[in-house]
């Protein structure tokens, strides 16, 4: 009874206080407006992977053990803005004097390129550094042509590409260039769908060390492969090492750069074909041979199957080229054969009804005298109007191929050094260029975008350096104090 009665007490009081007052604000904070700070982008550094690995350590034989194979040679393409400074592994650095630097380097593991920028300021991509690698392996255990390019730390990556099949070697490396420990977790997905093998999480990535993962200990038997890494932590870069065997020959290698192109779209600059008669030779001798083969590569996230459409086209009316007219399953990773490409000059067009993930793996093969076989994987290439650079090795034959796949016929301007030299590319068209040897080149397409791939050939054995225009972002943020 007592607690009905201060309840009824209490709800007319209320009520009172309701009718007999004015509103009243009881708390009351004045409007505060958010400081805006200008944030620098951080110098930008790009991280070298170092010489191939080869597994088994000095014996060949142990599961756990891994070395570097000799040392690697490095091409660093640097604009020597004013107030910047290039500093090179670590060990000299450069001044920037307005006086653009094509530079060369002997690296024995991994390594970065910097520009420290003083000012903050500096305009950051591929005209103001680029680097890549170039390694030609005659050993024993691996043989082949091995081109990279130095990679921005980031903290998401696509591979599309590798295999984990007998004689076939994919092995994942990481580098944590950072101060800080990172975790990686890892999707693979194959012909067979999505992996859900033990162990593709929380994969330790230690600062300042590199980190070797094989393939096969999560996909065993797997002829076509798509990886999706992401990492927790310090920001990494990573590319995939490649590598056939057949019996006890070592017969072509690889390194396996990033996919940066999700589409609807792909193009592929640069599918130059040589020694087809050699390849077609090898497979008819041996069923080892067979992946001797120029094949599209095709991952369809997602639920719905891809129906999409490759145009192979030659340069010239000399070469003619193919079409390939396929479905591709979801979630799963597909191959296409390429067949009938004569020796030449081509370049890949594909269209499909979804977005996909794309790239075309590359053969080379000689039976004569230096017999060998090589291969490199080709990804979709990101389309470009902004000016971009990319280093070629002072080794072997390095060539352009700029695609122009618009409606209308369009310019771009090369740069090697002091020299300029002036394309033009018809529509649906593409130019190869012999580049200079050590030298840069410089791109600046005109009114259209473009594609571009440098194809590097060393002794026959074939490589790509995709041109890529790597920067860090600056910005403002706001802040607000209560």
């Amino acid at each position: 009874m007592i607690r009905i009665l201060r309840f009824v007490l209490f709800a007319s009081l209320s009520a009172i206080l309701v009718l007999i007052l004015p509103n009243t604000v009881l708390l009351s904070t004045q409007k505060q407006s958010s400081a805006v700070y200008p944030v620098k982008a951080k110098d930008l550094q790009l991280v070298c992977n170092g010489p191939m690995i080869l597994a088994g350590g000095k014996t060949g034989t142990s599961v756990t053990s891994f070395r570097r194979l000799k040392t690697v040679g490095v091409s660093i393409g640097y604009s020597a803005a004013p107030e910047t400074t290039l500093r090179i592994f670590g060990t000299s650095s450069v001044v920037g004097y307005s006086v653009r630097q094509d530079l060369s380097a002997s690296l024995d593991k991994s390594g970065s390129v910097t520009v420290i920028d003083s000012t903050g300021a500096t305009a950051q991509g591929s005209a103001l550094l680029t680097a890549s690698q170039l390694q030609l392996a005659t050993d024993k255990q691996i043989s082949g042509l091995l081109g990279a390019p130095c990679l921005r730390p980031q903290s998401e990556f696509w591979f599309v590409g590798g295999s984990t099949k007998i004689g076939r070697e994919a092995l994942l490396v990481i580098n944590n260039p950072s101060p800080v420990d990172s975790t990686v977790d890892l999707e693979i997905y194959t012909e067979n769908g999505n992996s859900h093998a033990a162990g593709l999480t929380g994969i330790s990535a230690p600062s300042g060390k590199t980190t070797l993962l094989p393939l096969s200990s999560f996909v065993p038997q797997s002829g076509s492969i798509a990886l999706h890494l992401t990492s927790h932590g310090g920001s990494l870069t990573a590319l995939v090492q490649q590598k056939t065997v057949r019996g006890i020959s070592a017969n072509g290698a690889d390194f396996i750069a990033p996919s940066e192109l999700q589409a609807k779209t792909a193009v592929f600059p640069g599918i130059l074909i040589r020694g087809a008669t050699h390849s077609a030779k090898l497979r008819s001798m041996n069923s080892k041979f067979s992946d001797v083969q120029n094949i599209l590569r095709v991952y369809v996230p997602g639920s719905t199957d891809a129906n999409l459409t490759l145009q192979v086209l030659g340069t010239d009316s000399d070469t003619f080229g193919t079409v390939l007219s396929v479905t591709a399953p979801a979630g799963k990773v597909s191959d296409f054969k390429i067949a009938g490409l004569k020796d030449g000059n081509y370049f890949g067009f594909m269209q499909s009804d979804v977005e996909t993930r794309s790239s075309i793996r590359l053969v080379r093969s000689n039976t004569s005298g230096d017999a060998y076989t090589d291969f490199t994987w080709l990804n979709a290439t990101e389309p470009f109007t902004n000016p971009r650079y990319v280093t070629v090795s002072k080794a072997g034959i390095s060539k352009l191929s700029l695609v122009n796949p618009s409606n209308k016929q369009t310019k771009v301007t090369l740069k090697f050094g002091s020299e300029t030299l002036n394309v033009n590319i018809p529509a649906l068209s593409e130019k190869v260029i012999a580049t200079r040897a050590g030298l840069a080149v410089g791109i600046f397409p005109s009114d259209a975008a473009i594609h571009a791939n440098l194809l590097v050939d060393v002794k026959g054995r074939i490589a790509v350096i995709p041109v890529l225009d790597q920067k860090n972002i600056s910005g403002e943020v706001k802040v607000s104090v209560h």
